[in-house]
Order: structure tokens, then sequence, then C-alpha cells
């Protein structure tokens, strides 16, 4: 029972050992990928010249308004320009008995 509990024990420390190289190659690994990111931006970008946190805004990446929103219930913004000059014809309508 003791035997068989050191035994576990030893595997455990193996294991541990194996992990911690993994964790500590990982970690030599990250640092190196961020030397590698580091060195490829210019000097400039380093000391702030020439770089914007917040990129400008797009040119012309939005619509100006439009005069018809009639589609959002405003009748006040309904588009009222005459598009149809021609008049229509008078009818007569005769009543309910055929009267004139």
């Amino acid at each position: 029972s003791i035997k068989i509990l050191t035994n576990e024990v030893e595997t455990l420390k193996e294991e541990k050992d194996v992990v911690d190289g993994k964790l500590a190659r990982l970690v030599k690994s990250s640092k190196d990928f961020e030397n590698i990111i580091e060195s490829q931006r210019s000097k400039k970008v380093k000391e702030g010249v020439g770089y914007n946190v917040v990129p400008p805004p797009a040119v012309d990446l939005y619509l100006s308004p439009k005069k018809d929103l009639s589609w959002a219930g405003l009748l006040e913004f309904v588009d009222d320009t005459v598009t149809d000059y021609s008049r229509p014809s008078p009818t007569v309508e005769k009543g309910p008995k055929g009267d004139k």
C-alpha cells in the first residue's frame, strides 16, 4: 500500500516535470514571439510619430440624409415634388338609378 502510493507520487512528479518543461518552453516561445513582433514595428511607430491610436474616419462612409422619410410615418417629411404634370380627364358618374 505504501509502496503503491510511493510509486504514484513518483509518477506524478515525473508528469509534473514534463508539464513544467512544456510550460517553460511555452513562456520562452511567447517572449520570442513578442520580440519578433516588436522588431517588425518601425521606429516611427514605436516613437508614436505618424501613428494614430484611433484610425481616422473613412471618407464617404455614410450617406447624407434624404428628404423623403415617409417610410418612418413622418408625414411632414414626405417628398411632395411634382413629377407628373398631366391633367386627369374629367369623368361623369351616374347616379344609383341611372340618373344623369
